[in-house]
């Protein structure tokens, strides 16, 4: 027996709602405080989540309530003035709906573009430059259609929810979901394979490289979601049946955006270990907790000399000095591995600052001034 929409949407909510929740719990517990948030975290947060409650919720009103969505032979002067004024309202449904899915779609793919920028802006050149071109693709895409859905394919704005419509791209919409389909799979094809190339050629493991590729590849899902969703609304508009992949698209899309940023929370309430054992899967930085358990050992061991401070170096380095161990990292050169154990030492709350800093795309808040243009210290 089929599941009703209504139930579907509501478990697919609490899903992805709870992802949203393990990544906002997983980011206060690595930067100890709301402030340390980032603007992909904010994006998800905020707007994503509002604009996904809003189209749970108004599609099972407009379900509910009907619209101007029926065939041609369809007969609208059998119904009562009450029913027409009630397709009408659910017809405006239907566009705050349209527009609340297409809002949950780029905004994922904002996040998931920020993500991927952090990775590559310190080592990986050409992937930097792709995931450039990419965002401004994705940009250009979303006011492309938005502007021919609000001023071309359906004029005047009005038949939009007009019972009956005089148009029929003003209720199946067929041509508005074409543009988006191409705009919406092209730009996720791209970005997996963006993904999937940098994690093959990174120095991990095969074993955690398979790992991985398997984290990002539910992408895949995604895209099958968005081929499945334009399938139903070309050959069957007037079914329900596009609407039940309407939510699956957007819950899918937004638990691939966040299940990379959930580590920390696997790692505090199971004990887990750090995936590469120092560094999480999704930042790809040096061994910074490995890093910060020898600089303890060397401040127990020289505690009777005076403390100074070191900037983190990963951060503030120069590209010159600097190589890449993992997707998008750089690591310190082997020549520093034997440096007086003074140039380890920090104070003590610089040592956790520095571990937070290392971690889950933090960069330090200054560097010094010969620090190369590009360099990891720039931020969004």
């Amino acid at each position: 027996m089929a599941m009703s929409f209504s139930r579907e949407s509501w478990i697919w909510y609490i899903c992805a709602l709870g992802m949203i929740i393990a990544r906002l719990l997983a980011r206060r517990i690595l930067f100890r405080s709301l402030k340390g948030l980032q603007v992909d975290d904010w994006i998800m947060g905020l707007f994503v989540t509002v604009s996904y409650t809003t189209l749970v919720v108004v599609s099972n009103r407009w379900l509910k309530a009907g619209s101007n969505l029926e065939p041609p032979n369809f007969d609208f002067g059998a119904l009562t003035a009450g029913q027409l004024s009630q397709r009408t309202y659910g017809s405006k449904m239907m566009i705050v709906t349209e527009q609340m899915q297409i809002s949950v779609i780029w905004s994922c793919k904002a996040c998931l573009l920020v993500m991927y920028y952090r990775l590559t802006r310190t080592a990986l050149r050409n992937e930097n430059v792709a995931i450039k071109v990419l965002s401004i693709y994705v940009a250009l895409g979303y006011m492309v259609m938005q502007i021919l859905y609000f001023a071309v394919w359906c004029r005047p704005f009005p038949e939009y929810y007009r019972v009956p419509t005089n148009f029929p791209q003003c209720n199946t919409l067929v041509h508005h979901r074409i543009t988006k389909a191409v705009f919406n799979i092209s730009s996720d094809l791209v970005m997996l394979c963006i993904a999937l190339q940098m994690l093959i050629r990174s120095t991990l493991p095969w074993k955690k490289k398979l790992v991985l590729c398997g984290i990002f590849s539910l992408g895949i899902f995604v895209i099958a979601a968005a081929a499945l969703n334009s399938y139903y609304s070309f050959w069957h508009p007037y079914r329900d049946t596009w609407m039940f992949w309407y939510v699956r698209e957007s819950s899918m899309a937004i638990i691939v955006a966040n299940i990379p940023f959930t580590w920390t929370i696997l790692r505090e309430l199971f004990e887990v270990g750090d995936f590469n054992e120092s560094a999480q899967p999704w930042t790809f930085h040096p061994h910074a907790r490995t890093a910060n358990v020898g600089i303890h050992s060397n401040n127990r061991t020289i505690s009777s000399r005076p403390r100074t401070y070191e900037p983190p170096i990963d951060s503030c380095r120069s590209k010159s000095t600097q190589s890449m161990t993992l997707v998008g990292s750089m690591s310190p050169q082997v020549e520093n591995v034997g440096a007086p154990a003074q140039k380890s030492t920090m104070e003590d709350i610089g040592v956790e600052t520095q571990a937070v800093r290392f971690h889950d795309f933090a960069c330090s808040p200054s560097c010094s001034n010969d620090v190369e243009p590009g360099d990891a210290c720039n931020r969004l």
